[in-house]
Protein backbone atom coordinates (compact mmCIF):
# COMPACT_ATOMS: atom_id res chain seq x y z
CA UNK A 1 0.00 0.00 0.00
CA UNK A 2 1.39 3.53 -0.83
CA UNK A 3 -0.15 6.54 0.32
CA UNK A 4 1.06 10.05 -1.02
CA UNK A 5 -0.28 13.07 -0.09
CA UNK A 6 0.32 17.19 -1.03
CA UNK A 7 -0.75 20.32 0.30
CA UNK A 8 0.11 23.99 -0.80
CA UNK A 9 0.49 27.03 1.61
CA UNK A 10 1.12 30.52 0.34
CA UNK A 11 4.84 31.67 1.04
CA UNK A 12 6.36 33.91 -0.79
CA UNK A 13 7.30 33.23 -4.72
CA UNK A 14 10.61 32.22 -4.13
CA UNK A 15 10.04 29.51 -1.93
CA UNK A 16 8.73 25.81 -1.99
CA UNK A 17 5.39 25.32 -1.33
CA UNK A 18 4.46 22.09 -0.84
CA UNK A 19 4.41 19.48 1.93
CA UNK A 20 4.90 16.14 0.20
CA UNK A 21 4.38 13.11 2.59
CA UNK A 22 5.08 9.55 0.65
CA UNK A 23 4.96 6.34 2.23
CA UNK A 24 5.84 3.25 0.33
CA UNK A 25 5.65 -0.59 1.82
CA UNK A 26 7.11 -3.51 -0.99
CA UNK A 27 7.42 -7.27 -0.40
CA UNK A 28 8.34 -9.73 -0.31
CA UNK A 29 11.95 -8.71 -1.33
CA UNK A 30 12.39 -11.95 -3.42
CA UNK A 31 10.24 -10.66 -5.85
CA UNK A 32 11.63 -7.49 -7.21
CA UNK A 33 12.94 -8.17 -11.06
CA UNK A 34 14.88 -5.48 -11.35
CA UNK A 35 16.50 -1.92 -10.09
CA UNK A 36 14.05 -1.07 -7.34
CA UNK A 37 16.21 1.82 -5.90
CA UNK A 38 16.49 3.20 -9.44
CA UNK A 39 13.19 3.41 -10.12
CA UNK A 40 12.15 4.62 -6.87
CA UNK A 41 15.34 7.19 -6.90
CA UNK A 42 14.20 7.87 -10.44
CA UNK A 43 10.25 8.68 -8.90
CA UNK A 44 10.78 10.26 -6.14
CA UNK A 45 12.96 13.08 -8.34
CA UNK A 46 10.26 12.99 -10.86
CA UNK A 47 7.38 13.86 -8.07
CA UNK A 48 9.74 16.26 -6.23
CA UNK A 49 10.89 18.00 -9.34
CA UNK A 50 7.42 19.66 -10.06
CA UNK A 51 6.95 21.30 -6.73
CA UNK A 52 10.86 22.06 -5.72
CA UNK A 53 14.15 22.84 -7.08
CA UNK A 54 15.84 20.56 -9.01
CA UNK A 55 18.74 20.45 -6.39
CA UNK A 56 16.56 19.20 -3.87
CA UNK A 57 15.06 16.44 -5.65
CA UNK A 58 18.31 15.50 -7.04
CA UNK A 59 19.21 15.04 -3.04
CA UNK A 60 15.98 13.01 -2.60
CA UNK A 61 16.85 10.55 -5.40
CA UNK A 62 20.57 10.39 -4.53
CA UNK A 63 19.36 9.30 -0.43
CA UNK A 64 16.45 6.92 -1.98
CA UNK A 65 18.71 5.19 -4.41
CA UNK A 66 21.32 4.45 -1.93
CA UNK A 67 19.06 3.44 0.97
CA UNK A 68 17.09 1.25 -1.16
CA UNK A 69 19.95 -0.07 -2.25
CA UNK A 70 21.20 -0.98 0.58
CA UNK A 71 17.96 -2.66 1.67
CA UNK A 72 18.39 -5.16 -1.49
CA UNK A 73 22.08 -5.79 -0.38
CA UNK A 74 21.53 -6.76 3.30
CA UNK A 75 17.88 -9.31 2.56
CA UNK A 76 17.68 -11.18 5.77
CA UNK A 77 14.53 -12.67 4.71
CA UNK A 78 13.57 -12.92 0.96
CA UNK A 79 9.82 -13.00 2.24
CA UNK A 80 10.30 -9.82 4.03
CA UNK A 81 9.38 -6.52 3.07
CA UNK A 82 11.07 -2.60 3.40
CA UNK A 83 9.52 0.34 3.94
CA UNK A 84 10.23 3.90 2.31
CA UNK A 85 8.77 7.51 3.71
CA UNK A 86 9.46 10.47 2.40
CA UNK A 87 8.02 13.70 4.16
CA UNK A 88 9.31 17.31 2.51
CA UNK A 89 7.84 20.99 3.47
CA UNK A 90 9.49 24.22 2.86
CA UNK A 91 12.06 24.19 5.81
CA UNK A 92 13.08 19.91 5.73
CA UNK A 93 13.63 16.78 3.24
CA UNK A 94 13.13 13.72 5.72
CA UNK A 95 13.79 9.78 4.48
CA UNK A 96 13.26 6.78 6.28
CA UNK A 97 13.79 3.14 4.96
CA UNK A 98 13.52 0.76 7.22
CA UNK A 99 13.79 -3.16 6.69
CA UNK A 100 14.41 -6.19 8.68
CA UNK A 101 18.57 -7.52 9.52
CA UNK A 102 20.58 -9.02 11.50
CA UNK A 103 22.77 -7.89 14.45
CA UNK A 104 25.95 -7.65 12.62
CA UNK A 105 24.35 -5.17 10.27
CA UNK A 106 22.69 -3.28 13.09
CA UNK A 107 26.04 -2.88 14.71
CA UNK A 108 27.75 -2.01 11.40
CA UNK A 109 25.41 0.83 10.59
CA UNK A 110 25.50 2.02 14.26
CA UNK A 111 29.41 2.28 13.94
CA UNK A 112 29.02 4.15 10.58
CA UNK A 113 26.68 6.49 11.66
CA UNK A 114 28.26 7.67 14.49
CA UNK A 115 31.40 7.88 13.22
CA UNK A 116 29.75 10.08 10.50
CA UNK A 117 28.36 12.11 13.08
CA UNK A 118 31.90 12.66 15.28
CA UNK A 119 33.69 13.41 12.57
CA UNK A 120 34.10 17.33 11.62
CA UNK A 121 35.08 16.88 7.65
CA UNK A 122 33.14 14.39 5.95
CA UNK A 123 34.99 15.15 2.95
CA UNK A 124 38.56 14.14 4.55
CA UNK A 125 36.70 10.72 6.20
CA UNK A 126 35.61 10.16 2.40
CA UNK A 127 39.07 11.08 0.49
CA UNK A 128 40.52 8.59 3.78
CA UNK A 129 38.08 5.62 2.62
CA UNK A 130 38.44 5.58 -0.96
CA UNK A 131 42.22 5.64 -0.66
CA UNK A 132 41.78 2.67 2.15
CA UNK A 133 39.71 0.25 -0.27
CA UNK A 134 41.68 1.65 -3.51
CA UNK A 135 45.09 -1.14 -3.04
CA UNK A 136 42.48 -3.38 -2.27
CA UNK A 137 40.04 -2.89 -5.84
CA UNK A 138 37.50 -2.87 -2.66
CA UNK A 139 33.82 -1.53 -4.59
CA UNK A 140 31.32 -0.06 -2.55
CA UNK A 141 31.60 1.58 0.71
CA UNK A 142 31.20 4.85 0.46
CA UNK A 143 27.23 5.69 -0.15
CA UNK A 144 26.61 7.02 3.69
CA UNK A 145 29.64 8.72 3.72
CA UNK A 146 28.92 10.89 0.31
CA UNK A 147 25.70 11.45 1.69
CA UNK A 148 26.77 13.27 4.65
CA UNK A 149 30.20 14.59 2.55
CA UNK A 150 28.35 15.78 -0.88
CA UNK A 151 25.05 15.84 0.31
CA UNK A 152 24.77 17.61 3.79
CA UNK A 153 22.06 15.13 5.21
CA UNK A 154 22.36 14.22 8.83
CA UNK A 155 22.04 10.57 9.32
CA UNK A 156 20.44 8.43 12.29
CA UNK A 157 20.08 4.90 13.02
CA UNK A 158 17.48 3.14 15.23
CA UNK A 159 16.34 -0.36 15.51
CA UNK A 160 13.99 -2.75 17.23
CA UNK A 161 14.91 -5.91 19.45
CA UNK A 162 13.46 -7.88 16.54
CA UNK A 163 15.75 -6.72 14.03
CA UNK A 164 13.86 -3.64 12.37
CA UNK A 165 16.37 -1.01 11.10
CA UNK A 166 15.28 2.16 10.32
CA UNK A 167 18.25 4.92 8.43
CA UNK A 168 16.88 7.83 8.58
CA UNK A 169 18.26 11.01 6.76
CA UNK A 170 17.70 14.72 7.36
CA UNK A 171 18.34 17.81 4.90
CA UNK A 172 17.79 21.27 6.10
CA UNK A 173 16.60 23.15 3.06
CA UNK A 174 17.78 26.78 3.26
CA UNK A 175 15.47 29.32 2.32
CA UNK A 176 16.18 32.25 -0.67
CA UNK A 177 17.00 35.75 1.10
Amino acid sequence: MSEITASTTEPAATEPCSTIDFHLRLGPLASAKGDVAAVLGESVLALLAMFYPSNIAKKANIVVTELVTNVFENILDPDSAFTLALHISPETLLIKVSNQVNAEVIEKLQTKVALLASVTDAKKLMVQTIRERRPHRLKGGLGLIRLVAENRFALSVSHTESGMITVSARYTIERSP
